[in-house]
Formats: structure tokens, C-alpha cells, sequence
């Protein structure tokens, strides 16, 4: 029960050691109770007299602690001071030793230093400098030894004796390398390298000035001879003054390198010195003189073949514009000679032909693009790049720094003379201009091939540009964007007059269409007469025009806007039909079936040996699907003209069915073609309106055709809509939406005479079905 750890349960167990103890509790519980307050007593008593003897006891054993702390205290200090005593003889005994051996050592050496000094001037008179170099690097480091000893009298004068020795050495040193150089020096120049070393080792400055007198020796004559107040400085000397540095420098070369050291580069020191010479003559003449273009170019030249063989030499890019850099701001001069050349250029070119000579053959034209594949390119246009590469390679055999950014803009200022003052005339102004026959074909094409020609070449220049000239200018390069755009807009132009040019043509054939006496047709005969004329000068216009056009993308362009135009013209010709029954329609229909053959050929005609009869290939199936979509929509317009007026509900859903629009204006065109009364065409219209309430999302805002379609109540103010022109599948060159020139003129003349004007189509149209369907679903 005296431990911490005491566990009850043993003693628990021995006294209750049967149930019948338990009787016994309430004698055990008061045992228990009697021996804890005994216990309470003990500790309380035992608390107070430990209480009541604490503070006495407590205060002596601090007492004694500190004494004791003190007795060793007291105890250290006397062993230390018995050590101090008993070292102290030896720590003196130690510094007596290291001030003796230093003072032997200061006595060695000065005895060294003396007598290295007395023998170096005793060989100094022999001018052997590999031996004196030996003694004077001694003397040298035991000089620096004895530096904290200057103020001592005798050391001080010890050292300016040395110092005068020197003085001695670095004179005779001079007088040798200037004997060396007049010749009078013979039996000792293979002692001048030492001679070197020993002024690099006594201080650089005499290194510096032993190399500026070598320097300025050699340079003399150059800097006498061709200096900026005689004739022999001027520009046009340059190259003497660069081959009489090449004899020097190799005169230094074989003659002075052995008596430098080769870590001194004296060849490559002098080549940079003379370089900076010249480049500060050069500012000065440049500065002072009118330069032609002809001597800066070859003083340029001469300077960069000057760098490229210090480059060489001496393995290294130091010298690359070292001076050239210099001419940099001078050759816009040679620029404007260049604008010159090309403007005299372009006089040349407005004096000649631009169609290539075969293609001006007078024989038959169609057997010459047989015979001849010859590209229908202008002329001037390869002669005008020809001219730009090699201009260009010119200026990069002198410079591709900032130069190059004035030669660009000099290549797009002729860029835009080429198209306005050669190209942009030959497209005609008016259909007078524009005449009939072949000739306007030919140049055409040639406009539009040319400007696909040029339009490559300008991305190839600026890519040229881009690689070609310093990272740091390339930023400032000008774009060449604005002045392609104008020859995208040239081949727009050149397209679109091609059109108007078929178009011209086609006058007669629908003169034919207006003048068929539609009520008297009662039967379904076969393909009409204006529709066989149509086709014979389709065919007739495409065997000259797509064999001349070079890039397929811009046959297959324009193969589709020839394919809309027609489609176009065709719609717009219905309201003329008059009556517009189902016998009518039925003859139409089977026009343009026949039609349609024919435009899924225009592609073949790109080979000029292509034969109808011999026929056995076929159109791509883009333009094959291309071609089925418009006929189909012109088809789906037919057949809503085939439904009857009545009942309302019949006409109404096959428009939805077939046009699948929800314009009421388009809807109301239909009526306008069905000629049904206006006063009777409200009630088709309400109709049309609640029907729209039903719609569940898949009619169209507008219909293509019928957006473009003229009813007779626009017939007499003909204008033209500028609509998204179909974009072939390739990635350059791109084709700009623009309006087909001067057809407001055409159309109106085909308006009086019963022909009505034509509007481009979207290619992406949203019916799509099988072409030409008979039923009525």
C-alpha cells in the first residue's frame, strides 16, 4: 500500500474470501474509515514540521553552495596564473624564432635581389632578352616581396635602383624594335618576342605602347597616301586603298608575327584598327560627296569582299559589317536607280504585245490551242519578276538589313503601276469596248491567268522578304495584302466580262425564246430551236475560254457562275412566257433537261482536244452535285407553276413542299407568274399566312431563285442585286464577291427586247431530291 502502483483487488480478494464475509462489511468499512483518519493526521503533522524547519535549512545549504563556488573560483585562478608562468618563457621563446628566421629570409632575398639586379645590368648590354626576362621575372617577384618594407631607407633605394635598370630595359627595348623595323637590326631579332614579355611584365601600359607604335608605323603610308584631301582618298580609289592594307598585312604576317607574342594578334589587331580607320574616312567622304550609284555599289563591293577575306582569315565574324555597315543609309541611291530601271522597263512593256505570240497566230485559234500548250500569261508580267529577282539578288550580295525594307516598297509601287497602267486598260469599259469574237477571250484570260501569276509571286516576294532580311527589321517589312486584293478584284473583273461577253452572245437565242408563239404550242415537240442556238454558243465561247484559263480553281469558278447565269436568265424569261400552261412548262422542262447535259460537260472543255462525239470521261462529282442543285431548283419552280389555281390549299402546300420558303413576297411572285388576279390573290395570301402558323421549323426565311426572280412589276426598273458569289474548293487564290460589270446596261436592253437581266446564285441551296421528279409529291 506504499506504492504508487498499488492494486487493491489482491487484498480484496484474501479479505472477502467467501460469501459469508460479506457480513462482515460494516466492521471493515469502519476499520477502514479509523485508519484513513489516522493516516490524515500523520500527514498533516508530518506537513507541520516540515514547515516549521524549512527556512532555517534552506538558507545554509545556500550559504555553503556559495562558498564552495568561490573556493573554485579562487582555485582556477591561481592554476592559471602558475600556467601563464610556466608558458610564458616559451611563447617568448617561439616569436624569437619567427622573428629570426623571417629576418633570415628578408636577408636571402635581399641578397637575391641584389644580386639579380647586378646581373641583370651586366646583360643588359648584350641585349640577350630570353635571359633577361628569366632574371627580371625574379626580380619582379621579389620586388613584391619587399613592397611593405618601402619605407625602410635601404629597401626604398634598392627598389629605385631597380626601377632605374627598368627604365633602362623598356629604352633598349624600343630602340631594338625600331632598328628591327629599318633594317638595322639583324643578329638579334629573334630576341624580340622576350622583349615583348618582359614590357607585358613590367606593366601593360608599355605593351599598349610598344603595339600603337607598330601600328601607326605600318598604317603611315595608308593614312598618308589615301587621305580625304587628295585624289588617291577619294571613293573611287577604295579598292586601291584595300589591296595596298592586303600587302601590308601581309607583309606583317610574314615578317612580324615571330616577334610578337601570338597571343598579342598584332595582324588581327591591325586589320580591326585600319577597318575603323576607313569606316571613319568613309562617313567623312559619303558625308562630304555626291555618290553615284554605280561607285557606291562598288565600293560596296569591294568592302564586302574585303570583310568576307578578313573573315577568313583570321576564322572569325568580327568583320562581318565592320564597314559595309556604313553605306547602309547610302543605298537608297542605288534604290533610286533602280526605280529608274524599272520605269524605263514599263515603257518597254507598254510598247509590246502582252498575249504570247503564238496565241496571236492568225490561223484557225482552235487548231493553235491544240497544237500549242502555251501558258496565257501578259508578256511583261514574267519579265517584270524577272527583273525583281534579279534586283533582289543584287542587294543581298551587298546588304539584308534596312535596305530591304525601301526595295520592298519599291517592288509594290511597280506592283500597282503593272495593274493600273498595263493590266487595268485592257479591261473593257463598255460592251462596245468589249466586241464580239474571239479576241476579247484571249485577253481576258490573259488578264486572269496573269493576275493569278502575279499574285503567286507576290506571297513568294514576301515570304523571300521575310526570310531574307534581319530579325530586328522584319516587323517594319510593308504588307503586300492591299496590292494583291487589286488583282484579286482584276481577276473578278476579267470573270465577270467573260460572262457579259457570253451573255452578249447569247441575245439571239433568247430573242428565239420570247418569240415563240407559246399559245399555239399544243403538243410537247422536241428541244426548242433557241435552246440548240444557246447551246452551240455556249460550246462555241467555253472551247476558247477554258483551255486558256490555267488554274482549275477559276474553271471550275467560273463554269459555276455560268451555270447560275443561265439558271438565272431562265427564271427570270418565264414571266414572258405567255400562257404560262402545262404544255409550256412540259417544253421548258424539257429544254433544260437537254440544257443541263450540256453544263455537266463545261468542265471537259478545259482540254482543247475534248470532242463531244469521243466523249468518255466525266465532270468531278462536286460539280456534278453543283450543277444538279440549280436545275433542281428550277425544277421545283416549274412544278409549283404545274399545280392548278385550285383548290388554294393544293397550291400553297406544294410551294412549302417544293420551295420550302415562308417569303410572301416569293410566294406572291408564284402568283404574279400563275397570272392570277390580283384582286383573287388576297385570299391565297390569307391562306398562305395561316398555313405560315403551322410551320414546325423547316421552312427557310427566303428561297435563293425566287429572291432573285424579277415579276413583271419590277420588269421596268431593272437593277442589280448584289448576291454571295459560290467560292470553289481551294485555298488560294481567294474571289471576291464584286458585281458583274456593266450589266445594268445589258439588262435593260433585255428587258425591251424580251430578255431580262441576270443575277448570280448561292451555291448552297436547301431543297435537295431527285433531279426532274414527274410526280407531284
Amino acid at each position: 500500500m506504499v506504492t504508487y502502483e498499488y492494486d487493491p483487488v489482491p487484498d480484496l480478494r484474501r479479505i472477502f474470501i467467501s460469501p459469508n464475509t460479506l457480513d462482515e462489511l460494516p466492521q471493515l468499512l469502519d476499520y477502514t474509515n479509523s485508519y484513513k483518519q489516522k493516516l490524515d493526521e500523520e500527514i498533516q503533522q508530518d506537513i507541520s514540521e516540515y514547515n516549521s524547519s524549512r527556512p532555517n535549512g534552506l538558507n545554509d545549504d545556500i550559504c555553503n553552495l556559495v562558498d564552495l563556488i568561490k573556493g573554485i573560483k579562487s582555485d582556477s585562478d591561481a592554476t592559471r596564473s602558475s600556467i601563464v608562468a610556466m608558458t610564458g618563457s616559451i611563447q617568448n621563446l617561439d616569436q624569437y624564432k619567427k622573428n629570426l628566421v623571417l629576418s633570415m629570409t628578408i636577408l636571402k632575398r635581399l641578397q637575391m635581389l641584389i644580386n639579380a639586379n647586378n646581373t641583370l645590368i651586366q646583360v643588359m648590354s648584350s641585349h640577350n632578352y630570353q635571359e633577361i626576362l628569366s632574371l627580371f621575372s625574379v626580380i619582379k617577384e621579389l620586388l613584391g616581396f619587399f613592397k611593405p618594407y618601402k619605407s625602410i631607407d635601404e629597401i626604398n633605394q634598392l627598389n629605385l635602383m631597380v626601377v632605374s635598370t627598368q627604365n633602362k630595359l623598356i629604352d633598349d627595348i624600343f630602340i631594338d624594335f625600331e632598328d628591327f623595323s629599318t633594317q638595322r637590326l639583324q643578329d638579334r631579332e629573334d630576341q624580340l618576342i622576350y622583349g615583348c614579355k618582359i614590357l607585358e611584365l613590367i606593366d601593360l601600359k608599355y605593351k599598349d605602347k610598344l603595339l600603337n607604335w607598330f601600328f601607326n608605323l605600318q598604317l603611315k603610308d595608308i593614312r598618308s597616301i589615301f587621305n580625304n584631301l587628295d585624289e588617291a582618298g577619294s571613293l573611287d580609289n577604295l579598292n586601291r586603298r584595300y589591296i595596298y592594307f592586303n600587302n601590308t598585312l601581309k607583309s606583317v604576317q610574314e615578317r612580324y608575327l615571330e616577334i610578337f607574342p601570338k597571343d598579342w594578334k598584332v595582324d588581327l589587331e591591325l586589320s580591326k584598327i585600319f577597318c575603323s580607320m576607313t569606316k571613319q574616312d568613309l562617313i567623312n567622304l559619303l558625308t562630304s560627296s555626291n555618290v553615284k550609284s554605280n561607285t557606291l555599289l562598288d565600293n560596296l563591293t569591294a568592302t564586302l569582299d574585303l570583310e568576307k577575306l578578313l573573315n577568313d582569315t583570321f576564322k572569325t565574324s568580327e568583320f562581318t559589317s565592320i564597314i559595309s555597315s556604313v553605306f547602309e543609309p547610302y543605298l537608297l541611291i542605288w534604290i533610286n536607280e533602280q526605280d529608274k530601271l524599272l520605269s524605263s522597263k514599263f515603257a518597254e512593256f507598254m510598247s509590246i504585245s502582252q498575249l504570247p505570240s503564238e496565241l496571236n497566230e492568225k490561223d484557225d485559234f482552235l487548231t493553235v490551242l491544240k497544237v500549242n500548250n502555251v501558258p496565257n500569261i501578259a508578256n511583261s508580267s514574267t519579265e517584270l519578276f524577272k527583273n525583281f529577282q534579279k534586283i533582289l539578288t543584287s542587294i543581298l550580295k551587298l546588304s539584308n538589313g534596312e535596305i530591304l525594307i525601301e526595295l520592298s516598297k519599291l517592288f509594290i509601287k511597280y506592283l500597282y503601276d503593272f495593274h493600273n497602267k498595263i493590266l487595268a486598260p485592257m479591261v473593257p469599259k463598255n460592251d462596245d469596248e468589249l466586241g464580239g469574237g474571239i479576241e476579247p477571250l484571249k485577253y481576258l484570260t490573259m488578264l486572269l491567268n496573269t493576275g493569278d501569276y502575279v499574285i503567286n509571286n507576290i506571297d513568294d516576294l514576301a515570304d523571300k522578304f521575310k526570310t531574307l532580311i534581319k530579325d530586328q527589321y522584319e516587323q517594319r517589312l510593308p504588307s503586300y495584302e492591299n496590292v494583291k486584293d487589286i488583282y484579286f478584284k482584276l481577276i473578278n473583273k476579267s470573270i465577270s466580262n467573260l460572262l457579259i461577253k457570253i451573255s452578249n452572245d447569247l441575245k439571239f437565242s433568247w430573242r428565239q425564246f420570247l418569240n415563240i408563239n407559246w399559245s399555239n404550242l399544243d403538243t410537247i415537240n422536241d428541244v426548242s430551236s433557241y435552246m440548240l442556238e444557246l447551246k452551240k454558243q455556249i460550246i462555241t465561247n467555253l472551247q476558247v475560254i477554258l483551255p486558256l484559263i490555267i488554274r482549275e480553281s477559276y474553271i471550275r469558278n467560273f463554269n459555276d457562275k455560268l451555270v447560275e447565269l443561265l439558271i438565272t436568265t431562265l427564271s427570270n424569261n418565264l414571266k414572258f412566257v405567255k400562257p404560262l400552261n402545262m404544255i409550256s412548262l412540259e417544253q421548258i422542262l424539257l429544254d433544260i433537261t437537254n440544257l443541263k447535259d450540256v453544263c455537266l460537260t463545261f468542265p471537259l472543255y478545259s482540254d482543247p482536244n475534248y470532242s463531244e462525239s469521243k466523249n468518255t470521261t466525266s465532270s468531278s462529282p462536286s460539280y456534278q452535285k453543283f450543277v444538279s442543285n440549280q436545275f433542281h431548283s428550277f425544277e421545283s419552280l416549274l412544278k409549283v407553276l404545274m399545280v392548278p389555281e385550285l383548290p388554294i390549299e393544293n397550291i400553297i402546300e406544294s410551294y412549302f413542299e417544293l420551295i420550302g420558303d415562308k417569303s410572301i413576297r416569293n410566294f406572291m411572285k408564284i402568283l404574279n407568274l400563275k397570272n392570277i388576279d390580283k384582286s383573287a390573290q388576297s385570299k391565297y395570301i390569307e391562306n398562305f399566312k395561316l398555313q405560315l402558323t403551322l410551320d414546325d421549323g423547316t421552312l427557310t426565311n427566303q428561297n435563293q431563285l425566287l429572291s432573285n426572280l424579277e415579276d413583271e412589276e419590277e420588269s421596268g426598273s431593272v437593277s442589280i442585286s448584289q448576291v454571295s458569289t459560290p467560292t470553289p474548293d481551294f485555298k488560294s487564290p481567294k474571289l471576291l464577291p464584286t458585281k458583274i460589270n456593266n450589266f445594268e446596261k445589258n439588262l435593260r436592253e433585255f428587258a425591251i427586247t424580251g430578255e431580262s437581266h441576270v443575277n448570280k446564285l448561292n451555291e448552297n441551296f436547301k431543297n435537295f431530291g431527285k433531279f426532274f421528279r414527274k410526280d407531284n409529291d
